[in-house]
């Protein structure tokens, strides 16, 4: 298997793919191995980034949902209960006063803003068009499972509020960032790795049979986990160190 990174990894700037690395993929798939994007993405919008030739397989949200991209099926979802969700937020938001938060619904195609969260988003994130999304009450935001949180803060960073989380007691969560401004919250013990392990053993491919590549704090687990992971020349430090090239 061949578990690849999107956003700086895969994907060029432009959100292509380059035509030697489409071909290298093709040519891995034609002879029986396994190439499976995992992303910290949603599905929703994904479609146009990944051609249909390649393997339908998706990991999402980082590992919180897999799914057939061009079907639809969702293969396997795992989320986070409202009572875990609404003591994040209210944890979080105790640590980093004007934290703003997002959760990702229904295999995460469906998106809840809560107050003031449009505000401090940019065009396109989260593939959305902001004019679409209304904000919601905390309450309303936290009353269905999320596959992910996201916390948001219009005066600090993704690497701020992730070194934040080491002073807050928060339980139930796995919290990640990958090269975006915000924060990006699962249940305890979903990641890309994990979500790679369950699609790894149900078709009886072990660890070492696997190749990774990444670049965000988010693909470290996942350069670990694999048999020879490869992190990007633009990763950040310690996913390199996790790598094996």
């Amino acid at each position: 298997m061949i578990a690849l990174d999107l956003d700086g990894t895969l994907l060029r700037p432009d959100h292509s793919i380059g035509p030697r690395t489409r071909a290298a993929l093709l040519a891995a798939q034609r002879s029986g191995i396994l190439v499976v994007p995992a992303t910290g993405r949603s599905q929703y919008g994904l479609r146009p980034f990944l051609p249909r030739e390649f393997t339908r397989l998706v990991v999402c949200s980082n590992g919180a949902v897999t799914v057939d991209l061009y079907t639809g099926e969702v293969f396997a979802e795992r989320t986070m209960i409202p009572a875990v969700q609404t003591a994040f937020i209210k944890e979080f938001g105790r640590g980093a006063p004007g934290t703003r938060f997002a959760a990702l619904r229904d295999a995460g195609l469906g998106f809840a803003a809560g107050p003031g969260y449009v505000a401090t988003a940019d065009p396109g994130d989260h593939g959305r068009d902001w004019a679409d999304v209304k904000e919601v009450p905390i309450v309303q935001l936290t009353s269905e499972p999320a596959v992910k949180l996201i916390a948001r803060h219009p005066d600090m960073g993704g690497e701020e509020l992730l070194d934040l989380c080491d002073t807050m007691d928060l339980v139930g969560v796995t919290w990640t960032i990958s090269g975006v401004p915000f924060l990006e919250v699962s249940a305890a013990g979903v990641t890309k790795e994990w979500a790679l392990a369950v699609i790894a053993e149900e078709r009886g491919i072990e660890p070492a049979e696997v190749m990774a590549f990444g670049d965000s704090l988010n693909d470290r687990g996942m350069l670990a986990w694999a048999g020879h992971g490869v992190a990007m020349g633009n990763a950040r430090d310690d996913v390199r160190e996790a790598a094996d090239e």
